[in-house]
């Protein structure tokens, strides 16, 4: 089903239906919370988890996702909320974790505690609603059990989210007839291990024929956690250039990118687990994945940092070509640097071949997604940004993919900004306001028609040519 906006009402009507995927991934953090308790009790072991690699026939078709018709507004605009909501899980689960907050089951819940003892939250594999997981309605009866837990947890932004709630409860009884009851499915949620691994969860938004991967950026400043130690870890380590498009590179960039060490080793070398989070993301992706379906990759800060690397990986995959469609969409929100030049260079080639379609939203103001500007330690990089970026300011709006270069697309880069009201320009909210500033404009463009627009793209981007001076690995 399109969603169509034509007036206030029928934006309001759009953005009730794209945050009801915030209420979805709040109960998960009720229910796993819940299993945090009985899994500390019991002191469970989780056996590992090795995966086979998979041998797919090199005449393999690559499966193509659908065309995306709607506009870039329409269709980035539920991305900010997924990402949005992650920060509340995080906060939720530690609550609980700490013994801080109560939480309350229905009696007559589809899942029983039990079915939580393990360190994951996996619902795809259940025997409820056809094995797509946990569905509005049933997240909804928990929702208003536990409304003063809630507000505890968010504190400021209580009052923010529990009117979300509301809104929800109000658009689901008057949407009865367009089957809201079943568009959004919780289908994974991992939090558990979340001092040394990263936070994900999975959407299945079955009206727009959707898998969304959600990560969560970095909370408040701990360095107990991974989150922080990670985004400090500014040094560039090798990553493997994706097989789909190693013959099309030059040199060095055969072989490999060099990325941010710290975002690296959140998805590619945490020691402290028997499985790898890329190994483990695609594991769960794989049994929800149905004919006609996107896969997108979303996430805010730290968060986005991680779905542009986990979008890189996915896109050139080559071993998965026969269930995973593509192009893979990653829609990012105030993403740092991920990569030095080659990795650039690489990204673009993904773009160019129909693998990936990447957007970076950003507020002009932000310091994070100037940082870091250069890597640190050995060996030195300038860091580079992907995709196209639509940067959002108090007077407007641009947007410029990573193949344009010049001196004012460098400045803006920079990391000469303000760093007064940091959470302000950070946040958000402020990405929410300027975007349904601007959505009447944001609503008459695609994803798609930005890269054929070579006032957005470089010449030589849409002629598919090589750009020489990104070859700097």
């Amino acid at each position: 089903m399109t969603i169509m906006i034509t007036s206030f009402i029928g934006r309001r009507r759009l953005r009730l239906r794209l945050i009801s995927t915030e209420c979805i991934m709040i109960i998960a953090v009720l229910i796993s919370s819940s299993a945090i308790t009985a899994f500390m009790a019991s002191k469970s072991t989780t056996s590992s988890i090795l995966s086979t690699p998979t041998v797919v026939d090199p005449t393999t078709k690559q499966v193509n996702a659908p065309v995306v018709k709607v506009s870039l507004y329409e269709e980035s605009f539920p991305m900010l909320y997924v990402s949005k909501l992650v920060y509340h899980f995080g906060a939720i689960v530690k609550a609980a974790r700490n013994a801080e907050i109560v939480l309350k089951v229905p009696v007559d819940f589809p899942i029983e505690l039990k079915d939580f003892q393990d360190k994951s939250l996996a619902l795809s594999n259940k025997s409820f609603n056809n094995g797509n997981g946990l569905s509005l309605v049933e997240m909804m009866e928990v929702i208003q059990l536990n409304k003063e837990s809630i507000a505890t947890v968010l504190g400021e932004e209580s009052a923010y989210g529990l009117a979300i709630i509301e809104d929800i409860a109000r658009f689901k009884a008057s949407c009865k007839v367009e089957h809201d009851e079943g568009m959004y499915f919780l289908c994974v949620y991992r939090s558990i291990e979340a001092k040394i691994s990263c936070v994900y969860g999975i959407i299945k938004d079955v009206c727009n024929k959707r898998i969304i991967i959600a990560f969560r950026g970095s909370q408040k400043p701990d360095l107990s956690t991974r989150d922080w130690r990670s985004n400090l870890k500014a040094n560039v380590v090798e990553l493997e250039t994706p097989a789909l498009i190693r013959e099309k590179l030059d040199e060095d960039l055969k072989e490999h990118v060099y990325v941010h060490e710290g975002f690296h080793d959140y998805l590619f070398e945490n020691k402290r687990r028997s499985i790898q989070i890329y190994t483990r993301i695609v594991e769960d992706v794989k049994p929800l994945i149905e004919d006609g379906y996107s896969v997108y990759v979303t996430g805010h800060s730290l968060g986005g940092a991680l779905a542009h690397l986990l979008s890189f990986k996915l896109a050139g995959d080559e071993d998965h070509r026969d269930w995973l469609p593509k192009p893979i969409t990653c829609i990012s929100y105030a993403a740092p640097y991920s990569g030095a030049s080659g990795y650039r260079t690489a990204m673009e080639q993904l773009e160019k071949d129909g693998l990936l379609r990447s957007l970076r939203v950003t507020n002009g103001e932000d310091i994070v997604p100037a940082s870091p500007p250069f890597s640190l330690g050995f060996p030195f990089r300038t860091m580079k940004h992907t995709g196209i970026n639509l940067r959002l300011t108090k007077n407007g709006y641009s947007t410029v993919h990573s193949s344009v270069g010049g001196f004012k697309n460098a400045v803006k880069n920079t990391f000469l900004k303000p760093v007064w009201r940091l959470l302000t320009w950070h946040g958000l909210q402020l990405h929410d306001s300027r975007m349904d500033e601007y959505y009447k404009d944001l609503s008459k463009v695609t994803i798609d028609d930005l890269y054929k627009d070579q006032t957005v793209v470089s010449k030589e981007f849409a002629e598919g040519k090589a750009k020489s001076n990104h070859n700097e690995d």
